[in-house]
């Protein structure tokens, strides 16, 4: 099977496969904030959006697709519907009038407050203390590094 579990023996049970594990771990963890941000008709995305823009202020979309990891066709649809409900506007640029800043509203910064419940929710869910929460988002971007660094096409080649 292609899921390979912790030991790499491909005759394992699902339940025991790494990637079972995290896909399942993100399904829940979606489904958590989608109930959280309910109230707001926010989804987990433009969250994050708006967390972008309340540590950084003023982005390009360009910045925002990379703070997110997204790819600029994602990121502008996301920011249509926020623009649409008044979570930020498009500017153009002070220094180049051919490029646009994405700026939150006054409701947006006004959500940061509102919002924190959601946060505190997620930190009762995951229960987790501050030590082994720091390890596991280090060993998570150790693992996003290594499948985003991963040459497919040489390994596919090389099994072939």
């Amino acid at each position: 099977m292609f899921l390979m579990n912790s030991t790499a023996l491909p005759e394992a049970d699902l339940e025991a496969s790494v990637c079972f594990a995290l896909y399942t771990s993100m399904q829940a963890t979606l489904q958590l904030y989608r109930d959280l941000l309910a109230p707001w008709g926010l989804t987990f995305q433009q969250a994050l959006v708006l967390a972008v823009l309340w540590e950084r202020g003023d982005v390009s979309p360009g910045e925002l697709a990379t703070a997110l990891q997204l790819d600029s066709s994602s990121v502008s649809g996301l920011l249509n519907r926020m623009e649409a409900a008044g979570l930020l506007r498009r500017e153009p640029s002070p220094t180049d009038r051919r490029a646009v800043r994405i700026t939150p509203t006054d409701r947006a910064l006004e959500l940061r407050t509102e919002l924190a419940p959601v946060g505190q929710c997620i930190v009762e869910a995951l229960d987790l203390d501050r030590d082994d929460a720091v390890e596991l988002v280090g060993s998570l971007h150790t693992l996003r590094d290594r499948i985003t660094s991963y040459d497919t096409a040489a390994a596919l080649a090389a099994h072939r």
